[in-house]
């Protein structure tokens, strides 16, 4: 357990180490769209949907104010 805390809080301080989890992410996108393009189309479209839903009958995206989230 203590690992997975010290790779969280490296995660947070360090730039560079988002930047490369974000770049590793585009990387794995890009390799799936080169076989096949049409489950990502897919799931870009259903994600859009599901967020024009959500605005449109005033669902918040995110936290509440009223959240209280809290583990101890």
């Amino acid at each position: 357990m203590e690992r997975i805390e010290l790779l969280w809080e490296l995660f947070q301080a360090e730039k560079l180490v988002r930047w490369s989890v974000v770049a590793g992410i585009g990387l794995v996108w890009l390799s799936a769209a080169w076989l096949s393009p049409a489950p990502l189309v897919a799931a870009m479209i259903l994600a859009g949907a599901i967020y024009i839903v959500r605005r449109r009958r005033g669902d918040r995206v995110g936290p509440r104010p009223d959240d209280d989230f809290d583990l101890f």
